[in-house]
């Protein structure tokens, strides 16, 4: 999928966007990023270059689907990845649900296809504290790469009080870790991040990610600055 540049290249040796949320009656949102590195899970997918991101979403009761696209450098054929999804997003008592399936799709190199299913489940607070819990399984990483378990924590709360300008201040964070059946490119990965959004839909990230693993220059820490516009 997204972190094929490792993940290939070790099964040789050896491989945000969130949908809209659910609402009474059919919506749509689009939205479109610029960011200074593409890092999923941790890990530059764009070569530690710029990408431009865009995507569209559609939701209907508990029911979403969307589709993102973004530029990637993995050194090889693929120069786009364009993803698509769907799930349902169930309210249980405090919690919301969310289970789905997505497709990271590569047109310049279809072996990098890959298909993931994703339970998750979110509990927040009137605060604005949001909790969630998230699990992504891969029965094949790519053609004839390794399956796949990734296994995520995110936090994320507004900052009561904290503007500028338009803008309101919200803190983030997460840990994950990546787990494949294949020994040795296991590893985790974690990211800090301050978000200043207007009710306008214009956003700014500044953020901070790295990961445990060694001797690979794209997974480790660095700074990322996207600036996004949902609309």
């Amino acid at each position: 999928m997204k972190i094929k540049a490792i993940l290939l290249a070790s099964a040789a040796v050896l491989a945000f966007p969130a949908a809209a949320a659910a609402q009474d009656g059919p919506s749509s949102s689009g939205n479109i990023a610029v960011t200074s590195d593409y890092v999923w899970r941790g890990v530059s997918q764009s070569d530690e270059g710029p990408a431009l991101q865009v995507g569209f979403d559609v939701a209907s009761d508990i029911f979403y689907v969307g589709t993102w696209a973004s530029n990637v450098d993995f050194g090889g054929d693929a120069e786009l990845e364009v993803d698509i999804y769907a799930g349902v997003k169930p309210t249980v008592g405090p919690v919301t649900f969310d289970f789905g399936v997505l497709g990271y799709l590569y047109p310049q190199d279809t072996n990098l296809n890959t298909w993931e299913v994703k339970a998750a489940g979110t509990i927040a607070a009137e605060s604005g504290l949001a909790a969630t819990l998230a699990v992504f399984y891969a029965p094949e990483v790519g053609n004839d790469g390794p399956s796949s378990v990734y296994t995520e924590l995110a936090v994320s709360t507004p900052i009561p009080g904290a503007t500028i300008g338009p803008f309101s201040l919200s803190a983030g964070a997460s840990v994950g870790n990546y787990t494949f059946d294949n020994p040795g490119v296991d590893y985790t990965n974690w990211k800090v991040g301050i978000t200043a959004a207007t009710e306008s839909g214009w956003a700014i990230e500044a953020a901070y990610t790295d990961t445990d693993l060694d001797g690979t220059d794209i997974a480790e820490g660095r700074g990322i600055l996207t600036l996004k516009r949902v609309f």
